[in-house]
């Protein structure tokens, strides 16, 4: 395979590592408007071109999209435009002009190709039981859900400077709503769409940074169901992922930190797993990238395309808009 890269920071690196776990055979195709070339460059069997008809002419099988959020409509364009396969980071888009846009060339270009949106939570084998139990109705009707997930900044990424991080910049799509984006497509995997959203969001002074450092939303669908709430920080100094599900017959509690899921009923607390391999999240990266690229090697479809990420982009962009 030859794979078109486009962004090579880190969440790039991690791709392009990922993917030569998967196939040591694969060659890259660097996309880089200055054609600059690096130690990571030098490393790799790769190519560096300045634009995508360049990248194009050397007749790549897929390309992986990873540069800040606000960047990816371009690319995803002109890769539809092309009819190529594509991996791209969450969140699709930000803005929801560009979700029309999007949809309009999809049309326009009869696209249908291979596409895998990164919310890769979704491939956590403990998730995957939370589903089913939910869809076999072990809890009964889920009457109130809770997603929750946080953690203090400047710990996430301690190598570089969090104030000049994407995350802290609005701008290129930083944010606690576009950043862990992971929980509101969680709510969707997990408990459907929702048509209701109500959201409150702000700033948080000690952090320094002009981006939304914590927001609540509440979930709701006009024909009723689960009321959900979603609570989102960059805040927490101990982080925190944890689900809670309430049904007439039984809770589940799913606690990534914990590495825990449990089922409780008025006769007591039942372990469904804790596994640690249940809650891998390192490995959900190649899981996904694994099964895009098996499905662009069979021309076939993956478990999340790219409507699915526009779907959940469309959910953060009606929080956003109220915030």
């Amino acid at each position: 395979m030859k794979i078109v890269i486009v962004g090579t920071g880190s969440i790039g690196r991690r791709h392009i590592k990922n993917i030569l776990k998967i196939d040591p055979n694969v060659s890259f195709i660097i996309l880089r408007a200055d054609r600059r070339t690096d130690a990571l460059v030098s490393q790799l069997p790769a190519i560096v071109v300045a634009s995508v008809e360049e990248a194009m002419a050397l007749k790549p099988s897929c390309a992986v999209i990873a540069t800040p959020s606000a960047l990816h409509t371009r690319y995803i364009l002109e890769f539809i435009k092309a009819g190529l396969a594509m991996y791209i980071e969450k969140p699709v888009v930000i803005l929801r002009e560009d979700i029309q846009s999007i949809r309009c060339y999809i049309n326009r270009y009869d696209y249908n190709a291979t596409t895998l949106v990164g919310c890769n939570l979704r491939f956590l084998s403990s998730l995957q039981m939370v589903k089913k139990m939910i869809q076999d109705g072990v809890l009964g009707d889920v009457a109130r859900a809770s997603f929750q997930a946080g953690q203090w900044l400047p710990d996430w990424r301690p190598q570089q400077d969090y104030q000049r991080s994407y995350s802290a910049d609005p701008n290129r799509g930083g944010g606690v709503i576009w950043d862990l984006i992971h929980e509101l497509d969680s709510v969707r995997y997990l408990l459907g769409d929702f048509d209701q959203v109500k959201a409150m969001a702000s700033s948080f002074q000690p952090l320094g940074i002009s981006s939304n450092a914590v927001a609540v939303l509440l979930l709701s669908k006009s024909e009723g169901g689960a009321l959900v709430t979603v609570g989102l920080d960059y805040v927490a100094r101990k982080p925190v992922r944890k689900y809670e599900f309430y049904g007439e017959k039984a809770s589940l509690i799913w606690d990534l930190q914990n590495g825990q899921l449990q089922k409780q009923t008025a006769r007591g607390v039942e372990m469904i797993s804790d596994i640690p391999n249940d809650f891998d999240v390192e490995q959900t990266y190649i899981d996904a990238m694994r099964e895009f690229m098996n499905a662009v090697r069979l021309n076939s479809a993956t478990s999340q395309p790219l409507q699915e990420g526009l779907n959940s982009a469309a959910l953060a962009i009606r929080a956003k808009e109220q915030v």
